[in-house]
């Protein structure tokens, strides 16, 4: 039996995605909506993730431009090719986890590869952005009336999650190495 694909209409993109830059930028609450792309986002495995994900983290990842600047970690089977929008995280335990001592880890420091996205970018053509989805998580928290379970933010926060283009002119890889 063929799993359901999580599909969005354009408007519904749109607003998913103006959504999650007002959660940061404007203090907005969460729609439903917003919610349950989260959980879809962070539920669906890598093989079930769709056009639809993509398309709001693209709208977002063009528009937002992030106030902290973190260095992010994400570990992979092989390089991913430059473009690519992935989840990062901002702790080298979770990547270790993941990893099992395989496959390579990406290292990118956001306040080198933002400045170039501070001084040059203009809203709406931001290139080397990320999200702070931990954020939106630990501000749903907070609220109390998030539409989120308990559980499911105490799994989530811990994971420290970012969602960012690979780019690898401003990331560096490792070979991963089992420790002996």
């Amino acid at each position: 039996m063929d799993e359901l694909q999580y599909r969005l209409s354009k408007n519904q993109k749109n607003e998913i995605a103006q959504n999650l830059i007002d959660i940061l930028q404007k203090d907005a609450d969460i729609f439903d909506a917003t919610v349950t792309f989260i959980y879809e986002w962070i539920s669906t495995g890598r093989a079930g993730k769709r056009k639809a994900f993509f398309d709001v983290w693209d709208i977002v990842l063009k528009d937002y431009l992030p106030t902290t600047r973190p260095i992010l970690f994400r570990t992979d089977r092989r390089v991913s090719k430059n473009g690519k929008i992935a989840s990062f995280t901002g702790r080298l335990e979770c990547v270790r986890r993941m990893s099992k001592g395989s496959g390579f880890l990406i290292i990118c420091d956001t306040k080198e590869a933002l400045e170039y996205d501070e001084r040059l970018g203009n809203l709406g053509s931001y290139r080397r952005t990320f999200y702070p989805l931990v954020n939106v998580l630990i501000k749903a928290r907070g609220s109390g009336r998030s539409g989120f379970s308990e559980r499911f933010l105490d799994e989530f926060i811990g994971e420290d999650e970012y969602i960012m283009r690979i780019n690898l002119d401003f990331s560096s890889s490792f070979k991963c190495m089992k420790n002996v």
